[in-house]
């Protein structure tokens, strides 16, 4: 039974749009981030006992004077380590996010994007696994690489579209179903500001 399961269930993974194929180590990363102005720092261990390894922006400097007054410091892209399949939709949307942040492309899913890969057997059976939520369906995340911070931030954000969407959707039917269109734009086209946010894990091309 338990097996029949982990067949059925799905993880998420960072694609490199490029070459169509995921991105499952550090190894792997480090090198396309190299070519987009990052240097790769040496792992740190979190206070979960998780090693997470961070990048840092060969420009940053530049950038942060640009930024010098903003209430937060500039985010920084990073990981857990040394495998970076498997995680949060949040945790890779932080990581994007950040990247982004430096990059400032129009639409960061031309460089990466999110796809689901299945289970497997002898990479990932001995793993501990959490559900990703009550949307996810199938998909999954191995447990503890998904950190409060990030997860306050991003759940912030969906739960404020939520409550908008329910509002907009009280003033008639015919607002319902502009607001039903509007989500299915934004669902096909993916250059809309926060994406990731408003679409549901059963949406993600599998």
């Amino acid at each position: 039974m338990e097996d029949c399961l982990r067949e059925s269930m799905r993880k998420l993974a960072v694609w490199y749009t490029k070459t169509f194929k995921p991105i499952m180590t550090h190894e792997e990363l480090e090198p396309i981030m190299a070519t987009l102005g990052f240097v790769g720092l040496e792992p740190a261990v979190n206070g979960a006992g998780i090693s997470w390894k961070s990048y840092k922006y060969s420009a940053a400097d530049c950038r942060s004077k640009s930024v010098a007054l903003a209430a937060e410091a500039p985010p920084t892209p990073r990981l857990p380590h040394p495998r970076i399949d498997g995680l949060h939709i949040y945790t890779y949307r932080a990581f994007l996010d950040a990247v982004n942040f430096y990059l400032e492309k129009f639409d960061i899913s031309d460089l990466f994007h999110i796809r689901g890969l299945p289970l497997y057997r002898n990479q990932d059976r001995n793993r501990k696994w959490r559900r990703m939520d009550e949307e996810g369906g199938n998909f999954v995340y191995r447990e503890g690489t998904l950190d409060q911070t990030t997860l306050n931030s991003y759940n912030f954000h969906k739960n404020n579209w939520h409550s908008n969407s329910n509002n907009n959707n009280k003033k008639s039917s015919k607002n319902k179903q502009e607001q039903q269109d509007h989500n299915r734009n934004m669902i096909e086209d993916n250059t809309e500001e926060d994406i990731i946010c408003i679409v549901s894990l059963k949406d993600i091309i599998t």
